[in-house]
């Protein structure tokens, strides 16, 4: 009988059932992509993540909705790192392969976690994409901030950011995920991506949403990759200022948590996103006779 030992862990919380589950194994080694691909959808969080141990401080992570495999997953590789801190008394710095390449991670004593994202890229919409990105939000140009970037930004995957006018017209959002899913993937974006300046902590800089039916996930409560991206973005264009931010996500879902994210101020293309993460979930999974 073969059984392997996987987790659940809440990313960007130190609370249990808050945050963001996300699946992990540990021992991935013998594992085969469809083997993979069946626990994460067994699993059935937004993200389940895959690790294997390569040498010393060196890792590979491979990552799975429950339907497809996905390059990256910020809240998924943080779980990871929570994990091998956790479990195997892993700190510092590591260096992780990943589908987008290798990555620079580290882990501190205290438990905060930090993966280093790839470098920052920006691309612009046509007017008909963004018409059609607002009808399948439900949303006006009414609701839409004019003067903050509605664009495509990426650090290792691409999304769709969309600034919204408050924090009451973004909870009350509720849009139609077939054409979210449609227009996110005739623009080759992971996800749709919502902010506004109006967080409900005033040391936050934004209140976010996320929306990823293109990849078999109608809302993630927290997601790293976007928020790097949406921090490379927002100090890009002169928003904020570079240095350690933090981003809220989750209130809609009923999972609050904070999102870190860390710009260099002498290189802006050195982002990394950060948090904290608790291990809610840990048993064996049967996966044979």
């Amino acid at each position: 009988m073969q059984e392997i030992e996987v987790f659940q862990v809440d990313a960007f919380t130190t609370d249990p059932f808050f945050g963001n589950p996300a699946g992990v194994v540990l021992d991935a080694d013998e594992l085969a992509a469809d083997m993979r691909q069946s626990i994460a959808r067994e699993m059935n969080c937004s993200e389940t993540v895959f690790v294997v141990h390569l040498g010393d401080h060196r890792y590979d992570f491979r990552y799975y909705t429950p339907t497809i495999e996905v390059d990256l997953c910020g809240h998924a590789t943080i779980a990871a790192l929570h994990l091998l801190r956790e479990w195997s008394e892993v700190t510092g710095d590591l260096q992780v392969e990943t589908n987008v390449g290798r990555l620079r991670m580290r882990i501190e004593d205290t438990g905060m976690v930090w993966m280093r994202q790839a470098k920052p890229q920006f691309r612009d919409l046509e007017q008909e994409d963004k018409a059609q990105i607002l009808a399948a939000l439900g949303m006006t140009g009414d609701e839409v901030v004019q003067d903050l970037p509605f664009t495509m930004a990426s650090t290792g995957l691409w999304q769709v950011m969309v600034p919204v006018v408050s924090r009451s017209a973004l909870l009350a959002l509720e849009p139609h995920t077939e054409r979210v899913a449609t227009v996110s993937r005739k623009l080759g974006a992971a996800c749709v991506h919502l902010y506004t300046l109006d967080p409900v902590d005033p040391q936050a800089s934004a209140h976010t949403r996320d929306f990823a039916p293109a990849v078999g996930v109608a809302e993630d409560p927290h997601t790293g990759t976007a928020t790097g991206a949406l921090a490379a973005l927002l100090v890009h264009r002169g928003v904020l200022q570079p240095g350690r931010l933090v981003f809220e996500q989750g209130w809609s879902l009923k999972r609050p948590g904070r999102i870190w994210a860390e710009i260099d101020p002498t290189d802006l293309s050195a982002v990394w996103v950060g948090g904290e993460a608790i291990t809610v979930l840990r048993g064996e999974m049967r996966l044979a006779k």
